[in-house]
C-alpha cells in the first residue's frame, strides 16, 4: 500500500515541474521572438520587416511582447511570494526593470553584429556604429518624429518601463489592503474585550 501512495503523492509535484518546465520554454521563446522583433525593428530594409508592417507596427509589436515578458515575470514571481512586502515590491520592480534593459542590450547587441557582418560581407570598412546615418541623428530632431526607428525603439522601452511601475504600484496597493485588512479583526476584538463588562469588573 506505500508504494501505490507514494507515487499519487508524487504525481502532483510532476505534474508541477512539467508545467514549471513548459512555462520556462515558453517565457524563453518569446524573449527570443522579442529580440528578433527589436533587431527587425532598426532594419527598415528587412523584407521581413515590411512583410509584418503589412500588419502591424513593429514597434507597437516590440512594446507589447516587453510589457507581456514583465507581466509573466512578475505573475511568476507573485506565485512564488504571495506576501508581496513593501521591500520585496521594490526589489521585484528593479527586477522587472532589468528584464526590459537586457534585452535592449541584447537587441543592439545583436543588430551590431550584423552591421559588422554585412560590412565584412560586401567587402566595406568595418562600422561600428549602431544606427546608420539617418537613424543616427534621431535625438537630434527638433521634434518627435514617429517614422524615426531610433526614437520609436527607445519609445518602446520607455513604454515597457513604465507598465513596470504600473505593475509595482498595483502590487503595493494590493499589499496595504491585505495589511489594512490583517489588522482589522485585532482592533475589533480588542474593542470588543476593552467594553467587556466582566473583563472590566475582573479588572476591578
Amino acid at each position: 500500500m506505500a508504494a501505490p501512495q507514494a507515487d499519487r503523492s508524487l504525481h502532483p509535484f510532476a505534474h508541477a515541474c512539467i508545467r514549471e518546465r513548459m512555462l520556462t520554454a515558453l517565457y524563453g521563446c518569446t524573449a527570443l521572438v522579442t529580440v528578433a522583433i527589436g533587431v527587425l525593428g532598426l532594419q527598415r530594409e528587412s523584407w521581413l520587416r515590411q512583410m509584418l508592417e503589412t500588419c502591424i507596427n513593429i514597434h507597437a509589436l516590440l512594446g507589447l511582447l516587453l510589457c507581456g515578458l514583465v507581466f509573466a515575470r512578475c505573475r511568476w514571481c507573485v506565485r512564488q511570494s504571495p506576501r508581496m512586502l513593501p521591500a520585496y515590491i521594490r526589489e521585484l520592480s528593479r527586477h522587472l526593470s532589468r528584464i526590459v534593459y537586457l534585452i535592449f542590450y541584447v537587441v543592439i547587441g545583436v543588430r551590431e553584429i550584423i552591421g559588422i557582418r554585412n560590412s565584412l560581407w560586401h567587402g566595406g570598412a568595418i562600422d561600428f556604429n549602431l544606427f546608420d546615418d539617418r537613424i543616427r541623428n534621431g535625438p537630434d530632431h527638433a521634434s518627435w518624429d514617429p517614422n524615426d526607428d531610433f526614437q520609436m525603439f527607445f519609445a518602446s522601452g520607455l513604454f515597457a518601463l513604465m507598465f513596470v511601475r504600473v505593475l509595482a504600484y498595483r502590487l503595493w496597493l494590493r499589499s496595504r489592503g491585505r495589511a489594512a485588512y490583517s489588522k482589522t479583526p485585532t482592533a475589533i476584538i480588542s474593542g470588543r474585550a476593552s467594553s467587556d463588562p466582566l473583563r472590566r469588573r475582573s479588572q476591578r
